[in-house]
């Protein structure tokens, strides 16, 4: 992920926990290399929609391992 796009998402998830639309969730990033394309390696699961009823999540970095 970009710098800027994960500033995007640290930004979306400050947001949604101000207003009140995000219970829970967690967020991990690595700084993988500074010289790639898309540097730093994030792993990340917000709750959203939560105002609005049962709501859904957004799932970043996800492999599909379930270690």
């Amino acid at each position: 992920m970009s710098r800027t796009d994960l500033l995007k998402t640290i930004d979306d998830i400050r947001a949604r926990i101000a207003a009140g639309d995000s219970l829970e969730g967690n967020f991990r990033y690595l700084l993988a290399d500074l010289d790639a394309e898309h540097p730093f390696n994030v792993d990340a699961m917000y709750r959203v929609g939560n105002r609005a009823g049962q709501g859904g999540a957004i799932l970043i970095g996800y492999d599909g391992d379930d270690r």
